[in-house]
């Protein structure tokens, strides 16, 4: 059964070699009843360099005109092509590095200015068809990218998602502390990496324990730190202060009661349906309008317990540290002292050897190292000495 009727549309040329000798037809893959079909004039010579693309030339009738994304040109054409429909920016990029493009001319053709679909799939045809050289070749183009076009964007939940893994790939720290950061208060529930829409680069993953175990651990952390300033003072008086008088019980349920009201407490069940930052501009409108009976009760500035927990969530997180995680990953069995100690802090701060400045909390969710090391280093010198295996 034949499939519904797709238009062809064809868009601007594209020339990437001034000596250009050979064609590539790209279709791009059918959506909505279009497909764009885009002519890229290219090197021979330059191509021939890729394993990929010397298999489809000589297995093309015509040795000037080869087609990738699908369907072919003519009948007993090349028959090497992707799957139905190929990325267009995700192949202008891959095509310009080999050809080793200037920055101005792949700003010229618009190469800093793509989406973050395109960078994943600039990725995978990278790994895919030149698997002998290095993916950092890419490195100094995703880092103009970055500066160009993502730096100013907003994030959103997807795009957020989709960017860790290039921003991880790139060693590019400020990228990857922002979007961890942003996943970590805004994300509702469980946070999971995601690939495009039709992406069929499966191979493409984080590790889990480089995302999704530290972004949630993150989120966890924001989560007692919710709770934990919230319940304090409450949690003080139930349990040391109600022989002072005779109203702890309705100043604590008053004060519970329009935690409730806002919908905010109790966190644990919260959680599951709001993010962190719905939590945290919800309790920005707290208000507590009730006068207990006694002057105790009176002293206690709920208001301002509201305040505090604020702050001190939106202050707990400032993006996970790719150095935190680059040097506390074991890489070897037999790890001398001197190693982890190059993960201790230094004059009070851990961020000494950082390319993002940030606080103890991200350096703890950060570590990829053992715990009971990670615990010994909070200690400080008293707690960490060499030879110590307790």
């Amino acid at each position: 059964m034949k499939g519904a009727p797709v238009s062809l549309v064809l868009d601007q040329d594209v020339t990437l070699a001034e000596d250009a000798d050979l064609t590539i037809t790209l279709l791009g893959p059918a959506e909505d009843g279009v497909k764009h079909v885009t002519e890229i004039r290219v090197s021979t010579e330059v191509c021939l360099q890729s394993n990929y693309l010397r298999t489809v030339i000589k297995a093309s009738e015509d040795p000037t005109e080869i087609t990738l994304g699908g369907e072919l040109k003519r009948e007993g054409a090349n028959k090497h092509g992707q799957e139905e429909g190929e990325n267009k920016e995700g192949a202008l990029v891959w095509l310009a590095h080999l050809h080793k493009l200037s920055d101005q001319r792949m700003k010229e053709i618009g190469l800093h200015e793509i989406s973050v679909t395109g960078i994943c799939h600039a990725i995978r045809l990278w790994k895919w068809h030149e698997p002998g050289q290095p993916l950092d070749v890419l490195q100094p183009w995703f880092n103009k990218v970055y500066e160009t076009t993502i730096n100013g964007a907003t994030l959103d939940i997807d795009s957020a998602r989709l960017l860790a893994l290039p921003c991880q790939l790139f060693d590019h720290a400020v990228g990857f502390a922002r979007v961890t950061k942003f996943l970590a208060y805004n994300h509702i529930g469980h946070i999971k990496e995601r690939q495009p829409k039709g992406f069929k680069a499966k191979f493409l993953h984080l590790a889990p324990a480089d995302f999704v175990g530290p972004a949630n651990h993150a989120r966890g952390g924001l989560k007692t730190t919710l709770h934990k300033n919230l319940w304090k003072k409450a949690g003080s008086v139930l349990r040391f202060e109600t022989a002072a008088c005779k109203c702890w019980d309705a100043t604590i349920g008053q004060y519970l009661a329009a935690l409730v009201k806002i919908d905010t407490f109790p966190v644990d069940d919260v959680i599951p349906r709001a993010s962190i930052n719905d939590i945290v501009a919800r309790l920005k409108q707290f208000e507590f309008d009730y006068i207990p009976a006694c002057n105790r009760c009176r002293s206690i500035d709920w208001v301002y317990v509201v305040r505090k927990t604020v702050a001190a969530t939106e202050a707990y997180f400032d993006g996970l540290c790719l150095d935190c995680m680059d040097r506390s990953k074991p890489k070897g069995k037999d790890l001398d002292d001197e190693y982890w100690r190059h993960n201790e802090s230094m004059g009070g701060r851990w961020d000494t050897r950082c390319r993002i400045k940030h606080n103890q909390a991200t350096w703890y969710v950060s570590w990829l190292g053992r715990d009971d090391t990670r615990q010994k280093l909070l200690r400080g010198n008293d707690g960490y000495r060499p030879g110590d295996e307790g």
